[in-house]
């Protein structure tokens, strides 16, 4: 399943890079969410937690909201696929992200996809894998291999970006795609920057890093081949009525 999943991807960005028609790219409205932890917050006083943390029960009933309600979650290369005329438009695409890495992907998040057979991306820092609150390697290849889940980048440290030099930021930002992509067995094409911080020396080095679509925080649906795509952040206080809202 692997290898094959890794044939599709490249095969789609060879033909995005040779034809002629490559540069015929549209915008499109698409909600890429954005979620942190699948977890009750472990700690009540920590308010910040609160809204990163999405117990998997309101997670789950989120993944049926899109089930029942004919949203298909896509893969970023798929909406790239999309946005160059090399893929068809799902009636209600949607693309669920996932930051930095954390064991509960794997132990929470990772079942709910798998039970809604639903696609997602989850953008890891390299050098923070295996540790006390990280996914390991094994359990990133396992996912992996399901072709439900890609592994996109979010540098080795999760630095912040745009107080790197130019050299520095281009090492964060191509050794972590060397490094995953030695570990899954398909490109790695898109960046999540740590903190959705970027500026133009970040995007310059990402694209020289070989990424062809970057991530922020910003708020907004409207994608286009761009490296500082908006994203929606799911937030833990949120209600299915305001979830659905902003889809």
């Amino acid at each position: 399943m692997r290898n094959f999943y890794a044939a599709i991807i490249a095969f789609i960005f060879f033909v995005f890079i040779f034809s002629p028609n490559a540069v015929q790219a549209v915008s499109v409205r698409v909600p890429i969410l954005m979620y942190h932890y699948i977890a009750s917050n472990p700690n009540p006083s920590d308010r910040a937690r609160d809204s990163l943390s999405v117990s998997p029960d309101k997670f789950d009933a989120q993944m049926q909201y899109l089930l029942q309600n004919g949203y298909t979650p896509i893969s970023l290369d798929t909406l790239y696929g999309i946005i160059y005329g090399h893929a068809s438009k799902p009636e209600k695409p949607v693309v669920l992200t996932f930051d930095d890495g954390y064991i509960d992907f794997y132990t929470n998040a990772y079942p709910i996809l798998r039970k809604y057979n639903f696609h997602a991306v989850s953008f890891i820092p390299t050098k923070l894998i295996g540790g006390s609150y990280y996914m390991s390697w094994n359990q990133i290849k396992e996912i992996a291999s399901s072709g439900l889940v890609t592994f996109e980048g979010h540098t080795i440290t999760h630095a912040y970006l745009p107080s790197l030099s130019f050299s520095a930021a281009f090492k964060e930002l191509s050794d972590s795609k060397k490094i995953i992509e030695s570990y899954t067995g398909y490109p790695v094409n898109f960046i999540a920057y740590p903190g959705g911080s970027s500026n133009g020396n970040t995007w310059a080095a990402a694209q020289k890093a070989g990424y062809v679509g970057g991530l922020g925080t910003w708020y907004g649906k409207s994608w286009g081949p761009s490296m500082n795509m908006p994203r929606i952040k799911v937030s833990g206080l949120w209600n299915l009525k305001e979830f659905a809202s902003r889809l």
